[in-house]
């Protein structure tokens, strides 16, 4: 009965050693650290803004890699209950970074929103807003 003792008494000092060495290596003492995280990058696509009779839209992309170039096209739609949505205006422009303003005129009293899409396949919509 003593040398069980004893033997239980090992095996578990053995399995407290066990646990104690991944948390130590989980967290060394010597580890920098920071709290900074990398800006991710992304598309946006603002309100539809209404001057006079002329609607713009800004979008675009940021946030980006230098290297990371896509063609980003920014496009202002009035929405339609049925069928498809009535483009009024666009811009397009590559670039890993880029702000662009889609413009055009007013086709009515209606909803109109910002569309944003790159050659990635990244789309991004604003809110649609009533105006004219």
């Amino acid at each position: 009965m003593i040398k069980r003792r004893m033997m239980t008494g090992a095996l578990a000092t053995v399995a407290v050693a066990g646990l104690a060495t991944p948390v130590a290596a989980a967290a060394p003492a010597s580890a920098p650290q920071t709290n900074a995280k990398a800006k991710a990058c992304e598309l946006y696509a603002d309100n539809v803004v209404q001057n006079g009779n002329e609607l713009s839209g800004a979008g675009g992309r940021r946030g980006c890699a230098g290297d990371d170039s896509q063609t980003v096209t920014v496009t202002v739609y009035k929405w339609v209950d049925i069928g498809r949505d009535e483009k009024v205006g666009s811009a397009t422009r590559s670039a890993a970074n880029v702000d662009l303003t889609a413009r055009g005129a007013c086709q009515g009293k209606g909803f109109y929103y910002t569309y944003t899409q790159d050659s990635a396949g990244g789309e991004k919509y604003s809110p649609r807003v009533e105006m004219c």
